[in-house]
């Protein structure tokens, strides 16, 4: 979702009253049936995007290591008598099987804690903005009908 860069403060200001409120039912039923559908359908879209629980740096790190390990037996294989690629290939190697070795150790629970809490958060706020959106789209429809 790209916002406007004169709506980002306000956006910003937003999101943080909301976040704030999120704990609280009645204050964030109360902050959210103020605003208008548009701002409504943002914080929605922006909410529902946030980031997920699966820790995507510790894929990205594991996919690119083993690209790195793969080209590094590849150099190997093909160059076996050049002296440069057979000292620069095992250092990659190794390199990569540390990295992958803190990626197993590291474990990261306390992120995965703060994450679950703020997306549990973030998903009682949505709910909330999609039964309030429920309610005014219906009343729009229903008044779209009695005009007709």
């Amino acid at each position: 979702m790209k916002i406007l860069k004169s709506d980002l403060q306000k956006f910003s200001q937003l999101i943080e009253i909301i976040s704030e409120d999120g704990d609280n039912e009645i204050k964030l039923q109360e902050s959210l049936s103020k605003l208008t559908i548009e701002d409504l359908e943002r914080l929605k879209s922006y909410l529902s995007g946030t980031r997920s629980l699966t820790p995507y740096s510790a894929f990205f790190l594991i996919l690119s290591n083993s690209f790195l390990g793969s080209l590094a037996v590849y150099l190997v294989f093909m160059y076996q008598t050049n002296p440069l690629i057979l000292f620069i290939a095992p250092c990659i190697v190794l390199a990569i099987l540390l990295e992958f070795f803190l990626v197993i150790v590291k474990v990261p629970l306390p992120a995965h804690l703060i994450l679950t809490h703020r997306r549990r958060k973030y998903d009682r706020i949505v709910q909330v903005i999609e039964t309030i959106l429920k309610k005014r789209y219906l009343k729009e429809l229903q008044n779209a009908i009695l005009d007709f």
